[in-house]
């Protein structure tokens, strides 16, 4: 058949049309030119935008490497065995960088060493010496399953061991564990609908399914700086002056997160270890410690209400101790703190939408992924570990008269998996030990003290019924009570218990409706020949199922491909069903 001038006309530029084999008027609209309602769908949509951790992983990581000491620093002294008198060391995260199913983070360790410098031909004795390098580097690629190369990644790491030995006078080599955990987040924002009802006397069946979103309300990050003057404890020598013999070391730790009128403070604390030669003739170290030298941080959110608990997260970014007088400290720190604070909630959003009548509804999509808690549990991990002192030692001999003055106890986690009913953790407990000894010279004997490190490597789990494999488990909290005492002569007990806190989470998949239309069916005639003119959001699924025939056959007719996109005004031949 062919088709006349004035037929094409109508076809292309009315809104009707009185040929039987031409359809294209759209349904849904809500009235016609007498002003009378059509069938159609009345959505109310709601813009949600949430994130939610992509994946996660950890991995314990092993560095080692071997340093020159910089050239304008003195050679190690070679008359004395223990030429490393102190070392500790800050774990420095560089990078994380997301990939497919991955996490890369790089970063380094820096160390810092005392040592005994050797003394000039001219009578200069040894002396101490602070030197500050930052190696050894680590690089790990942590597998991380779900991951993206446009998340938004970060890591973790802690300092699991840590030791430093000479090995001639201008070289040291360093050995570092590290627990690094990486994790990626993503963020998802869709204008779903949550409601619809239908208009124009037709009938529809709505089917709603609840979702789980975090909406992130807030995020800050800023750096407190610190500034301490802190006595030596009594029972401890007096020290030098002199900045270069002295290092120091810490942890910052969060101790309570508070909202109230818009405002969200952190109070937290540092545990520091300064390491510093005592004012005598001889070349040693004494270290003291100080468990709570308190910081505060404020942070101006407007939006956030008082039931609502942030997430905080401190890091010790850098310290430093200068001698300010021969019995006090200026400490200089600077912690890293950020909050997070996140809205959890469940949205009722529309997946499908039926007709009751004749018309055809003809819904958009668009799949999301949440996550669900599935349950929540509490690891008790009993520590007892008994480590020989001659294993811990490097050069130092003992006498057995050395007291224990303390400790300090630092938790990394190297895995958190989920399998069928419970949780698992690994990790490693550093436990650095401080003994007491004593050193003399001319004007009679003082007390110093070293350091030993003891890691212990714990791994258990707990139940939580719901939780099957593949499910996601994030740390929550970590808290230890443990304690070191002398089991001997030459042993050492580590004893007490790790607490660790963990949530399950599942991932849950739903399409969402994000737009949709009534279309009123359409027979053909096998006698004739159909045409449609493509209108503004056409597809070829939605023109295909208007007129109930398959779109591969549709695209056939007309010499295009199923994935071609349509423009407008385009006319389409519509084959009949045979």
């Amino acid at each position: 058949m062919r088709k006349s001038k004035s037929s094409r006309k109508s076809a292309e530029g009315s809104s009707s049309c009185d040929l039987r084999h031409i359809f294209w008027q759209r349904a849904g609209r809500p009235a016609n030119a007498r002003g009378e309602e059509q069938v159609g769908i009345e959505l109310e949509r709601r813009r949600l935008s949430f994130v939610r951790v992509s994946g996660q992983g950890m991995a314990e990581v092993n560095a080692q490497r071997s340093c020159a000491l910089p050239a304008d620093y003195p050679d190690m002294s070679d008359a004395s065995a223990e030429a490393v008198l102190w070392a500790q060391g800050m774990p420095v995260v560089t990078s994380a960088e997301p990939g497919e199913g991955q996490v890369k983070v790089s970063g380094y360790v820096r160390s810092q060493v005392l040592y005994v410098a050797q003394g000039h031909p001219d009578g200069q004795p040894d002396s101490v010496t602070r030197v500050s390098i930052d190696d050894p580097r680590f690089e790990v690629v942590i597998p991380a399953p779900g991951v993206a190369p446009d998340d938004a990644a970060g890591a973790e790491v802690t300092l699991a061991h840590f030791q430093a030995e000479s090995t001639g006078a201008r070289t040291l080599q360093f050995a570092a564990t590290l627990a690094v955990s990486a994790h990626a987040l993503r963020e998802t924002t869709v204008e779903a609908a949550v409601a619809a009802q239908a208009t124009g006397g037709s009938r529809i069946t709505v089917h709603t399914e609840s979702v789980t979103v975090n909406r992130l309300v807030a995020s800050r990050s800023e750096r407190v700086e610190i500034g301490e003057t802190l006595d030596i404890p009594e029972g401890n020598p007096p020290g030098t002056l002199d900045a270069r013999s002295c290092g120091a070391a810490g942890l910052a730790r969060a101790v309570s997160v508070q909202t109230l009128d818009g405002k969200v403070s952190v109070d937290g604390e540092l545990a520091l270890e300064i390491a510093y030669a005592p004012a005598r003739s001889v070349a040693a170290v004494n270290i003291v410690r100080f468990e709570r030298v308190p910081f505060h941080k404020s942070f101006e959110i407007p939006e956030a209400p008082k039931s609502m608990t942030p997430r905080a997260r401190v890091e010790l970014a850098a310290i430093s101790a200068t001698p300010v007088a021969d019995g006090a400290f200026r400490v200089e720190a600077a912690v890293d703190v950020s909050i997070e604070l996140t809205a959890r909630e469940r949205v009722p959003v529309v997946v499908e939408i039926s007709s009751e009548t004749q018309e055809i509804v003809d819904t958009e999509t668009k799949s999301i992924v949440v996550e669900e808690m599935v349950g929540e549990g509490t690891v008790d991990i009993d520590v007892q570990d008994t480590a020989p002192v001659s294993a811990l030692m490097q050069h130092r001999s003992l006498t057995g008269m050395e007291e224990i003055r303390g400790s300090f106890r630092q938790v990394g986690l190297s895995e958190a998996e989920a399998s069928d009913g419970e949780a698992t953790v690994r990790g490693l407990l550093r436990a650095r030990v401080f003994l007491s000894d004593v050193e003399e010279d001319d004007a009679g004997t003082f007390p110093v003290a070293f350091a030993l490190e003891a890691p212990v490597e714990f791994s258990d789990s707990t139940e939580i019924p719901d939780v099957i494999e593949g499910d996601r488990i994030e740390v929550t909290s970590i808290a230890e009570s443990v304690f070191v005492e002398r089991a001997g002569p030459a042993k050492l007990d580590v004893q007490g218990s790790i607490r660790i806190g963990v949530a399950a989470y599942r991932q849950a998949r739903a399409s969402v409706v994000t737009a949709a239309e009534m279309i009123a069916p359409v027979s053909l005639d096998p006698f004739s020949m159909t045409f449609y003119v493509v209108g503004p959001g056409d597809t070829l699924p939605r023109i295909a199922r208007r007129y109930g025939v398959p779109p591969d056959k549709i695209a056939l007719a007309n010499g295009i491909a199923q994935t071609d996109a349509l423009e407008p005004g385009q006319k389409l031949y519509i084959p009949a069903r045979r």
